[in-house]
């Protein structure tokens, strides 16, 4: 609830990015990321090795 009074939005839109059932609208998760003191970098895409997503499982 205070997330959602410090982003200006409804707590039913905090739930909802919360739990990830729908998309958000990037103007939500920006207000968001605002309220929490931080800020959405954007950067070239990395270039993995097939190899890499074996590592993961």
């Amino acid at each position: 609830m205070q997330l959602a009074e410090r982003a200006g939005l409804r707590q039913a839109t905090i739930s909802t990015i919360e739990s990830g059932d729908k998309p958000a609208k990037l103007e939500s998760i920006l207000a968001v990321l605002a309220a929490l003191d931080l800020e959405l970098r954007i950067g070239e895409r990395s270039k993995g090795h097939e190899r890499d997503i074996e590592e993961l499982f």
